[in-house]
């Protein structure tokens, strides 16, 4: 009896221990945001992130989960789009051609800190089918808004999170 006590309780040690090792990596909570706002700030200064999408708005219709590894790199002056569409557009090539999944050159390139803990990101990405305008705010801790107008397609809307 005493052997399936001791061997309870020391299961029941060992996984508390391991449950406080898992979760606490050493940082407080305040150390945690500091490092995530180094590392976002880190990527807007260099222009190399990327933001995973987790929800996307059409123009004029209901936002919608998306369930896919969906994301907008920013590598340089360059930008790889591989985003779902989901809206009205004006003038396709034929089989509809590649929406927003495309790679393409970074024209126009600004960035504004607005607040600090906000900053707003635009620029310009030709596709060879249309040409795009990006609105992008990034928040410290990593979350986005991207915004897109296109030429020949209506604008669409994403919500997302900086990858690292």
């Amino acid at each position: 009896m005493r052997n399936k006590i001791a061997l309870l309780l020391s299961t029941v040690f060992i996984t508390v221990l391991l449950m406080a090792c898992g979760t606490s990596n050493g940082l407080t909570k305040a150390e945690r945001e500091a490092a995530i706002t180094r590392q976002v700030q880190e990527g807007l200064d260099t222009r190399h992130y990327t933001i995973a999408v987790d929800w996307m708005k059409p123009l004029g219709g209901m936002a919608r989960h998306v369930t896919s590894n969906y994301e907008l790199r920013v590598n340089g002056d360059e930008v790889d789009s591989y985003l779902p569409y989901v809206g009205e557009a004006y003038r396709l090539p034929y089989g509809g051609g590649k929406g927003l999944n495309f790679k393409g050159k970074i024209e126009n390139y600004s960035i504004n800190y607005l607040t600090s803990n906000r900053s707003h990101i635009e620029f310009t990405a030709n596709s060879g089918e249309d040409t795009y305008h990006f609105r992008i705010d990034v928040f410290n801790n990593g979350k986005s808004i991207i915004d897109i107008i296109a030429q020949e397609r209506d604008a669409i809307s994403f919500d997302g999170e900086m990858i690292f």
